[in-house]
C-alpha cells in the first residue's frame, strides 16, 4: 500500500503507514476496515458494501453518512414541526 491523500465532499480523505501497518483516515479519525478472503475491503462500520480500492470506499462511506445524516435531520424535523 502506497500512502495516498484526496478530499472528497470536504472531508480528507488519507491511506498511510503508522508502525509498519495500513491506516485509513476520514476528517482525521481512523477508520477500522477488514479484508475479505477474495480481498475486498469492508469497513466495520460500513460493512454494506466491498471493494478492492480502499479509496472508493472511504467516498462510498461518506456518500452513506450525508445520507443517513440528512434523513435523521429530515425526521427530526418533522417530530419536531408535530
Amino acid at each position: 500500500m502506497k500512502p495516498e491523500c484526496q478530499e472528497y465532499e470536504g472531508h480528507p480523505i488519507e491511506l498511510r503507514e503508522r508502525e509498519g501497518k495500513p491506516e485509513l483516515l476520514i476528517d482525521n479519525v481512523q477508520v477500522r476496515y477488514g479484508q475479505l478472503p477474495d480481498g475486498l475491503y469492508f469497513l466495520y462500520e460500513y460493512a454494506y458494501d466491498w471493494t478492492d480500492n480502499l479509496m472508493e470506499l472511504a467516498q462510498r462511506f461518506i456518500d452513506y453518512r450525508r445520507k443517513t445524516d440528512q434523513i435523521r435531520y429530515e425526521r427530526e424535523s418533522e417530530k419536531g414541526g408535530k
